[in-house]
């Protein structure tokens, strides 16, 4: 047992870590990005979508003007064939904070993705390197049987898991059950068997607002999306070899466009496709980080300054 003292000392000697968590289109981009320049901070994308190389507009990566003003990690590290894990970005991410922190940097986390903070903050899971053959065969499975009967099968196989994925999250199921056929052992169980970094001190903020302002925010950033040529980045990744089952092309913002890329929706349709499945990514978004992210919350409209403050005070 370590004693109060230890305890006390150790949460001195932590490493500091701000963290801005929100749901999409909230604005906590552009708000970390005044942060860490008014601090010399660095930044490191807590965004599952933003990893992969290629995928510039449909998922809103700042801009080369922006990553040239701060320092970015996890940005463009992936082509969009590659899976990644929530097990590999908090791998990285406690690397390179680690890392900036031995050189006197502070290092930023922003982004939306809860699963990925919740493995960094609560702690690792040991991993288990995919079987390719098995990874196959239950991809074919789903484009044979649907996506549903897979769900199916982790619910008899590893029922947490399933009650903690969505069914129609195909890249998580295919995950778990391949987990499970490999080893015999549900990937549920495995992934409590996990420690929390001791030696990071996390001081979280998690950005709110009025539900319908965002929605409209997010209708308005998927038409200027479209303008500034969506569908031209979209096609471009199809002429260079990925499709619908490339793991960043599962995406919010890009699956949408492959019905109307095989003719079966207008483009109009597909743009509304994707308005409504971001609108409905936001709102896992907003109540994962009310339930399972501790935090303290601010409303977006406060504005810089008082997070800036925050900040001030908490680190």
């Amino acid at each position: 047992m370590v004693a109060s003292s230890d305890r006390n000392q150790m949460k001195k000697s932590s490493i500091k870590v701000p963290v801005i968590l929100g749901p999409t289109a909230i604005g906590k981009s552009a708000m970390a990005l005044e942060i860490a320049e008014r601090f010399n901070w660095e930044i490191l994308s807590c965004d599952s979508r933003q990893v992969y190389r290629k995928m510039n507009i449909g998922t809103a990566k700042p801009s080369p003007d922006q990553l040239a003003r701060v320092p970015h990690w996890l940005i463009d590290i992936l082509d969009p064939s590659e899976g990644y894990s929530a097990f590999g970005f908090a791998k990285e991410a406690l690397q390179i904070i680690r890392k900036q922190a031995s050189c006197g940097k502070t290092v930023l986390i922003c982004g939306g993705t809860g699963l990925y903070f919740k493995c960094l903050s609560e702690g690792i899971v040991a991993p288990v390197d995919s079987d390719p053959l098995i990874r196959e065969k239950l991809m074919k499975e789903a484009q044979i049987d649907g996506v549903s009967a897979l769900y199916n099968q982790l619910r008899i196989n590893d029922p947490d898991s399933a009650a903690k994925i969505h069914p129609n999250d195909l890249q998580r199921i295919v995950r778990a059950l391949t987990v499970y056929y490999q080893t015999g052992i549900p990937f549920s169980k495995i992934r409590r068997e996990k420690k929390a970094a001791e030696d990071l001190e996390f001081k979280v903020i998690k950005l709110t607002c009025d539900r319908q302002w965002l929605y409209e925010r997010i209708n308005n950033r998927v038409t200027e999306m479209i303008k500034n040529g969506l569908w031209d980045e979209f096609l471009g990744l199809i002429k260079q070899g990925y499709h619908e089952n490339s793991p960043g092309l599962q995406c919010v913002g890009y699956k949408e466009l492959f019905a109307h890329y095989e003719g079966k929706c207008s483009i109009s349709e597909a743009i509304a496709f994707i308005q409504q499945n971001t609108r409905r990514y936001a709102k896992r978004q907003i109540t994962w980080f009310t339930h399972q992210a501790p935090g303290t919350i601010f409303d977006i409209s406060v504005g810089y300054t008082t997070i800036r403050d925050h900040f001030l005070r908490e680190l």
